[in-house]
């Protein structure tokens, strides 16, 4: 039974996510690494959240935390609300405080989170794991200031995972419940390629990278920087995403359906649907572009489809073209960084089928 829940990292989602179950009754506890303190020194305290938006109230947290020890002690499940490039960290700094009967929830997994968990606590010498969940993407629409949070979407669907496929009989009941968008998929892989984040976010901010630097946030991410040119790039690769699931056995959507179902649009049409979608209006731009939509997207998420466009033998050219183009501006080579690959994720040299046998069973096959 889920009842004692652990946030890690309280930044938007992480707020989001603690405020919302707390006000479900459930015992939150939330924590932040000490490097980012500011996070939490207006909620240390008190330990409320004011809440508004899709979720309203004020949620009050069982425990706010920079201690992980203090934080993990004694709860069954532990959420990570974290960006993709903290997931290593992460994975290292909470292994030993791992127990087979946990209940690990990515949210998001950022295609690949909960493999690479899997595959750092295996380095690490955990000989039994814990269960793993990945979402597609966070189960929120938000932002979070100090002790003030804006939920203007709690996703309507989101596709989820676990690992092993199996444990989904287990745990999706309840989880369901929490979050009533949870759709579920056949493995934590399935609902991975469920993520758009790195279909939508490089081909705005890569063909926007001026008006980024010049202007930041006084322009709006979808609502000025997506026009008929970035559309298309972002529907080529939303079909080499799709052609990535075909070839795994999944089912595929355009992600402009997905996001009419998710409550972010109101159009299937990849313009508009980006353009002029109701969840999506409201965001500005970044500042910089030194930023996740680079380092994540394109550096994780796009490098992840390209291998896996290997691995399968189904061409990404697309993907391929804008990591280049990413590299070109950021002065990172990300396919050698390989932050997220089939070899980082330690599935390198594995088949087709034992893939899909270790996504069922969550045990590595043995040569």
């Amino acid at each position: 039974m889920i009842d004692g829940i652990t946030i890690i990292g309280a930044g938007n989602g992480g707020k989001a996510a603690a405020a919302d179950l707390a006000l479900q009754n459930k015992h939150v506890r939330l924590f932040e690494f000490p490097e980012f303190k500011s996070n939490l020194e207006a909620i240390i305290e008190k330990k409320t959240l004011t809440v508004t938006g899709a979720v309203s109230g004020q949620a009050t947290l069982e425990r706010v935390s920079f201690d992980l020890s203090e934080a993990l002690e004694g709860v069954d499940t532990i959420m990570i609300c974290t960006q993709a490039l903290a997931h290593d960290r992460v994975a290292h700094e909470i292994a030993p405080f791992m127990r087979p009967e946990h209940l690990l929830i990515l949210n998001p997994g950022s295609t690949g989170g909960s493999l690479h968990f899997a595959h750092v606590f295996r380095k690490l010498g955990l000989q039994q794991l814990p269960t793993f969940v990945e979402t597609s993407t966070l189960t929120y629409g938000c932002r979070a200031k100090d002790a003030l949070v804006e939920i203007s979407v709690k996703v309507n669907r989101v596709a989820y995972g676990t690992l092993p496929a199996k444990a989904v009989s287990r745990f999706g009941l309840e989880l369901e419940a929490l979050y009533t968008g949870l759709v579920r998929t056949g493995s934590v892989l399935e609902a991975g390629l469920n993520n758009a984040n790195p279909v939508i976010h490089p081909p705005i901010t890569i063909l926007n990278a001026a008006r980024i630097e010049n202007e930041g946030d006084k322009t709006f991410f979808y609502k000025d920087g997506v026009s008929p040119t970035v559309a298309r790039l972002i529907q080529k690769l939303d079909e080499e995403r799709m052609a990535l699931l075909r070839a795994l056995g999944y089912p595929a959507q355009p992600d402009p359906v997905t996001s009419v179902q998710q409550g972010y649009a109101s159009s299937t049409d990849y313009l508009r649907c980006y353009k002029n979608g109701p969840g999506y209006i409201s965001f500005r731009n970044p500042n910089t572009l030194d930023n996740r939509y680079f380092h994540e997207d394109v550096g994780m998420g796009l490098v992840m489809f390209c291998s896996l466009g290997k691995f399968l033998k189904i061409p990404t050219p697309t993907c391929q073209a804008v990591v280049s183009m990413g590299e070109a501006l950021s002065g990172i080579n990300y396919f050698a960084e390989g932050k997220r690959t089939m070899e980082s994720l330690g599935l390198y040299g594995l088949r087709v089928e034992e893939l899909k046998t270790y996504l069922e069973t969550g045990e590595m096959p043995t040569n």
